[in-house]
């Protein structure tokens, strides 16, 4: 029986821009300090563990040959993160654009997919969508319908 996502890797072009981006957007948010493992390449993978035991990780990766990543190429197409709050994905978008980093879309509901689904979605430095989504019991009343 499955019981959740272990881990998602992620292939970075400049490793430590990526990690620079992910501890600055999400670290304030509980992601951990990267532990270190090595790669079947011999390469060292930085996982950024969840707060919660056994809830997951994001391994980064670095790149063998640059590529632009293309949302509709196979593979990834986003990364999806459910976070506590409404406010949790306030900060993460305003720690986003304090970076420099490029929005896709602010922080706003989206009924289409749940009646309280309050998220952000945003490009982390290789390109890769990254959504940050409050947890469909959080409570949103102080958000406008």
């Amino acid at each position: 029986m499955l019981v959740g996502l272990g881990h998602v890797d992620l292939v970075c072009r400049d490793l430590e821009r990526s990690l620079a981006f992910y501890a600055a957007v999400f670290e304030p948010l509980g992601l951990q300090a990267p532990v270190l493992f090595d790669g079947e390449r011999g390469e060292q993978i930085r996982y950024l563990r969840f707060p919660q035991p056994g809830s997951g990780s994001i391994g980064l990766r670095p790149a063998q040959d640059a590529q632009p990543f293309e949302l509709y190429a196979p593979g990834l197409h986003h990364l999806a993160l459910t976070v506590e709050s409404p406010g949790d994905v306030d900060a993460a978008h305003r720690t986003a654009v304090e970076l420099g980093g490029h929005v896709l879309h602010a922080p706003r509901l989206w009924p289409q997919y749940h009646p309280r689904y309050y998220a952000t979605f945003l490009l982390d430095p290789d390109g890769f969508r990254v959504e940050v989504a409050a947890s469909r019991d959080a409570r949103v009343a102080e958000r406008p319908d």
